[in-house]
């Protein structure tokens, strides 16, 4: 599910940390900006405050063991949370099915 959603939002894309343990991909968006998100849309995600606490690599981490960044920093740090939503929901719909009561 993660390649798909790495890739539609495109250009709003912002960096991303990828924990290869668990598989966890964190986008880095404002502080609620998904707070009017249909959760039910997206099975299997999960939507961290801002008194979450989440490692974040070196500038340079990209490859080998421990946490990376799977899109590094660049010009912009934060992901637009529209596309994002959008892309997430496209693939957990791909990945798992149409889910009852979400918000089409």
């Amino acid at each position: 599910m993660n390649r798909p959603a790495l890739e539609l939002p495109g250009d709003d894309v912002g960096a991303v940390i990828e924990n290869p343990f668990d598989g966890v991909l964190c986008w880095l968006i404002a502080p609620g900006a998904a707070a009017a998100w249909d959760m039910n849309a997206l099975p299997s995600i999960q939507v961290w405050g801002a008194t979450a606490y989440i490692e974040v690599p070196s500038v340079d981490s990209r490859r080998g063991p421990g946490v990376r960044w799977r899109v590094p920093p660049r010009d912009r740090h934060l992901t637009d949370p529209a596309p994002l939503f959008a892309a997430l929901k496209i693939t957990a719909s791909a990945a798992l099915g149409p889910r009852q009561g979400a918000i089409q």
